[in-house]
């Protein structure tokens, strides 16, 4: 299974835990980082964040985007050239009474499977929330997880790792995937 890593000038440590672990790490930069051919992370708080990285975007390998913001996600939909999204579902506020607040309708399942897009779930996410917080979480990306299963939009986990220790198996992210109803693992 191939994971993606968010590497802090520690490469080959994450490289050596990854093969220790039977895990194949896919290095995502943010932009300050980024060079021409490797993976790309975006963390955009607003649209304009998107069109400014949009002519580096084409060079990287993969791109992985992800934002709280209604206008953005939706960008992030049509964007054709982004390939994953995820951390969508961090909204804050309480959720509805007949819905979670998890920025993830059928709309934008339309669209992500129309841009053949993959949802990816960020465990190093759900590892740093504690308490009530993490529970809410996980019930926004279980629902996000039932409408892209409606849609057949991809679904994946990744860690999305700073550091060698934030790792985990491979087997361990599908079951905890499965845990949440997601079915076939992208």
């Amino acid at each position: 299974m191939q994971d993606i890593v968010l590497p802090k000038k520690n490469e080959d440590q994450l490289l050596a835990k990854a093969k220790e672990l039977g895990s194949e790490p896919m290095f995502a930069y943010s932009i300050c980082d980024w060079t021409p051919g490797s993976g790309l992370h975006i963390a955009a708080s607003k649209p304009k964040e998107l069109d400014s990285v949009r002519k580096k975007a084409k060079q990287a390998a993969f791109v992985v985007a992800s934002s709280t913001d209604e206008k953005t996600i939706r960008m992030i939909m049509d964007a054709k050239w982004i390939k994953y999204f995820t951390n969508i579902e961090t909204s804050t506020g309480s959720d509805h009474s007949h819905y979670r607040r998890s920025n993830f309708n059928q709309v934008l399942a339309k669209l992500a499977k129309d841009t053949s897009k993959t949802y990816l779930v960020d465990f190093s996410h759900i590892l740093k929330i504690e308490g009530k917080k993490r529970k809410l979480l996980l019930g926004r990306i279980a629902q996000n997880i039932k409408i892209c299963k409606k849609y057949k939009v991809p679904v994946g986990i990744a860690t999305f790792a700073t550091d060698p220790y934030e790792l985990r198996n491979p087997s361990d992210l599908k079951a905890f995937l499965r845990t949440l109803k997601a079915g076939k693992i992208a």
